[in-house]
This record gives structure tokens, C-alpha cells and sequence, in this order.
């Protein structure tokens, strides 16, 4: 995120035009700063199931954590790390990395933010079992005065890069944060939440600067076209699921699109209800033959939806799905399916009408219903029953982490754009450590990182989704990250003439 003082005339472009994805044009002569106040109500791609950034799995999840909370380093528009809570880009001797933090850095609760609170931080990313591939490369951090010293066991080039991932965001003594009153150096802090959002409002502290919004409201919902209604008659400034909801209607006020990198992942995870089945390799390869891939370019309110057989998005070099995969392949399915009921009982021809298997979906994530239905429709293919269950984002992120499920619709934001780091994080995801850390650290390379996902299916990937947003035209400064995240942050409010 570019600093909103120092880089003010960088953000003046955006009076004139508005919004905008990539690298932001240089400042036109003559025109007014944008100016600080006011409130806007927004939305996010479903309910947030965690503010804890070691947890974060879905889209919500990161864009709330990269609001209340701040990382050493960031990524910006134009695709640049640049450093945040560090003073510069780490200095890199042989194993040793050694990052110096900006002077006079604090918390939101006023405690000063220090090279201990990093070195804690991190130390909890690398024990944590969801997040400590990242930091694979890393045995050790230690303190060294005003900076922080990290032992590599290999050269890391992108060591600022994964230290700008939302699962790195420095937290108080590396502590988890509270869920009713989380601190954190974001440039937004945490007021309150009810049922369906979160109330933000700005932290004047924040080392890039404080937002241009003086509070932020981000709501979502569990009905698809409620989105939709808000923005429409008026309720919201921005709205991720269409400018209207009623045929012939127009929204109340003038509106701009934007829309996002299709980087959003969109896959089929395993949980251990039916640990028999679920786990089992030509199972999960008759399930990936059976779905009918090429429906789900249709999937959404109009964004773009890019079916895939793989965790990599096309956006970022990976491998565009042929008209043939994208349709059912069931001679290839039924084959894996045999093969599998050799070793599984529950999957032979006599048995498997009677296998009902459950899919979970999050009730705040309307299209992914009907991705689920249509896995449903693909287990029927090889004689399997399926039920669709919704039940709220924080019961799903419960009941995927204690296995307590059979399948479920997830998301897996591009947080790291290189197929190594993709591959490591679906293998995360899924809870295959030992693969996600080859594969961060570089012990799996090249055709074989491909050959690995394949070679174990830890997800299901079915497509890449853009983020469409729709927002009122007064509403000025939006951006999209390639990891398809809107710059929250930068955004103001233009007065009317």
C-alpha cells in the first residue's frame, strides 16, 4: 500500500480517473488532494472466519487481517515490494538476512511495536501448522537491536515477498489476537462487530499514513441478491455481487466497475468424515474426471470465472484447461473409481448407492451452492449420493481443521504468484506439511512440482475467479492486488459539486 502522505501525488491521479487495476499513472498537473473524512459501507466476499492472520484461508479472511494489521514489508500496485513496518529491503549476507524496522513504530493500543514483537510473530508463523511453510527456509529469528535477524538454511530472493503475506502480520508479543478487541498496527482499528459486519474506523498512526476514511463498515450476506438490493437503493458505496438486483433497475447512485485478476482459486476440499473413501487417491481422481469443469465459467454475477485443473491461475502462467478436460471424462472416471473400490469396500458397484457423502458450503458465499451442486451432479455420476449443508464461515473453518466433514467448496487466494509457492499452499490447505515445505523450500522444482499435486490431489481445483466490484462513482481510489484484494485503504470519498 503506497503511502497516503508522503505519496500524495500519486494518489491525486486518482481524482481524475477513478479506478483502476495495476500500476498507478503519474500525478496530472492541477489537481486537488483528495481529502480526509467521512464513512463508507462496503462488502466483502463472504463473512470472515478468522482475524487471526496465522489462520487466514479465504479472501475475507486476508482483506480484514491486511486492514487491521500491518506487515514488514507490502506489495503495491504496480506489483513492487516495498517496505512497511522495515525500514528497508533486507540485507542479505550468504545465510543471514537482517531487516531494520522503521523508528518509533507503535500498536493501535499505543505500546510501542518493536524488534521483539517481530521476532515473536514470526516464530509463531514458523511452529504454526497452517502457516509455517511460508517460513520453511527460516531456522531461526533472533533480535539484534533496533532490526531483526533471520538464519536462512537457502538463499531466499523472495524473502521481502513472503514477509508481505497476511499470515506474517506482526501482532503484540506474537500473541494471538483477541477476537472481541484485536490490536494491531493496520490502518484501520477494530470497533466492533454484529451479525453480519465488522465497524472500522481509522487509526491515525498507521506508518503509511492514516486511511481517507474516517470509519468503514463491511458487511456480507447469505441471500444472493441482497448485496445487490443495498447497493442499489442506496445503502452501500461498493458491492462485490452486481450494481443491481431488480429487473430494469438502475442503482441510486452513478457507478464505475472494476475488476480484479482472475487469481481467486476455487476448489474442493477433503475432510475425514468417510476417511476410507475421502482419502483415497483414484476416489479424488474420479471425482476431478467426473465434474463437468466448463459449466462453471458461468458461476457468479457476471465476473470473469476461469475453469482449471490446476491450483496455478492462467493470469499467472498456468495452464489453460482444453475444451476436452473441461468436459466430463467418465471413461477415465469410472477406471479410477474401479480401482479404487479394489481397496475400498464402501465404493463397490453393490455398495456405493448407499454412500452419502456431505458438502459443506459457507452460508455468506452464495455462488459456492451452486459449485456444489455441481460436484452433487458429478458424484452422482459414479453412483454416489451427496447433501449440500450451509452453515456459517467460522463453523466451516471449525469443522475443515478437526476433519469433521466429507467435502466442502473452499477458496485460496495467489498471495504468492510463483507455481512453487501456489502448489505449496493447496498442499497447506489440506494439511500435507511435509509437501507444502518441499515445495516452499525448493526440494520439489520445475515438471515435478505439477507431478506432485497430481500425484496426490490434496484439493480439487475448479476455477479461478475475478473480484467484480461496483461502486459508487463518488467513491474514489479502488485497486486490485493481484491476489484480487481491493486497496480498502486508499479509498475516499469525493465531494459533490
Amino acid at each position: 500500500m503506497a503511502a497516503r502522505l508522503s505519496g500524495a501525488a500519486v494518489v491525486c491521479a486518482v481524482c481524475a480517473l477513478g479506478s483502476f487495476v495495476g500500476p498507478r499513472p503519474p500525478a496530472a498537473l492541477g489537481e486537488s488532494r483528495p481529502r480526509y473524512g467521512g464513512g463508507a459501507v462496503g462488502t466483502l466476499l463472504g463473512e470472515p472466519t478468522t482475524i487471526d492472520p496465522v489462520a487466514v484461508r479465504s479472501h475475507a479472511d486476508a482483506a480484514v487481517v491486511g486492514l487491521l494489521f500491518e506487515t514488514l514489508y507490502e506489495v503495491g500496485s504496480d506489483g513492487v515490494v516495498y517496505p512497511q513496518l522495515a525500514a528497508a529491503l533486507p540485507e542479505i549476507e550468504q545465510d543471514r538476512a537482517r531487516i531494520a524496522l522503521r523508528p518509533g513504530l507503535h500498536f493501535q493500543d499505543g505500546s510501542s511495536l518493536t524488534a521483539v514483537d517481530v521476532v515473536a510473530t514470526l516464530a509463531r508463523v514458523r511452529a504454526s501448522q497452517a502457516a509455517g511453510w511460508l517460513l520453511v527456509s527460516v531456522t531461526d529469528v533472533t533480535v539484534d537491536g533496533d532490526a531483526v535477524v533471520l538464519t536462512l538454511s537457502s538463499p531466499r530472493k523472495d524473502l521481502a515477498r513472503l514477509l508481505a503475506t497476511p499470515w506474517t502480520a506482526i501482532t503484540p508479543r506474537g500473541l494471538a489476537p483477541k477476537k472481541d478487541g484485536p490490536v494491531g498496527a493496520g490502518p484501520f482499528r477494530f470497533t466492533g462487530r454484529k451479525k453480519d459486519r465488522l465497524e472500522l474506523e481509522f487509526w491515525e498512526g498507521h506508518t503509511a499514513g492514516r486511511p481517507y476514511l474516517d470509519k468503514l463498515t463491511l458487511r456480507w450476506f447469505d441471500a444472493a441478491d441482497d448485496e445487490a438490493q443495498l447497493y442499489e437503493t442506496g445503502g452501500a458505496h461498493w458491492s462485490l455481487r452486481g450494481a443491481t438486483r431488480f429487473a430494469g433497475g438502475s442503482p441510486k447512485h452513478p457507478t464505475t466497475e472494476l475488476e480484479s485478476p482472475a487469481t481467486l482459486l476455487v476448489f474442493v476440499g477433503f475432510g475425514q468424515a468417510h476417511a476410507d473413501v475421502l482419502a483415497d487417491l483414484d476416489f479424488r481422481v474420479a471425482l476431478d474426471r467426473a465434474l463437468a469443469r466448463g459449466g462453471l465459467a458461468t458461476v457468479g454475477t457476471g465476473e470473469r470465472a476461469v475453469p482449471a485443473a490446476d491450483p496455478v491461475p492462467v493470469d499467472l502462467g498456468g495452464p489453460a484447461l482444453s475444451a476436452a478436460a473441461a468436459d466430463p471424462r467418465l471413461a477415465e472416471a469410472e477406471t479410477a473409481l474401479a480401482r479404487a473400490a479394489g481397496r475400498v469396500r464402501s465404493l463397490k458397484k453393490d455398495r456405493i448407492g448407499a454412500l452419502v457423502l456431505e458438502i459443506l458450503v459457507a452460508d455468506s458465499r452464495p455462488d459456492d451452492r451452486e459449485v456444489a451442486s455441481r460436484v452433487v451432479r458429478a458424484l452422482d455420476k459414479l453412483g454416489a449420493r451427496a447433501t449440500i449443508t450451509a452453515v456459517s464461515a467460522g463453523d466451516l473453518a471449525r469443522r475443515v481443521s478437526s476433519g469433521a466433514c466429507d467435502l466442502y467448496i473452499g477458496q485460496a487466494s495467489a498471495e504468492l504468484a510463483t507455481p512453487a509457492m501456489i502448489y505449496a499452499q493447496a498442499f497447506a490447505f489440506a494439511g500435507d506439511r511435509a509437501s507444502a515445505d518441499k515445495l516452499a523450500g525448493g526440494a520439489i522444482t520445475g515438471v515435478h512440482m505439477r507431478e506432485t499435486f497430481a500425484a496426490r490431489l490434496p484439493i480439487i481445483p475448479l476455477y479461478h475467479r475475478a473480484v467484480r466490484l461496483h461502486h459508487r462513482a463518488d467513491l474514489r481510489g479502488a485497486w486490485f492486488d493481484g491476489s484480487a484484494r481491493l486497496g480498502v485503504a486508499e479509498l475516499f470519498v469525493w465531494p459533490s459539486r
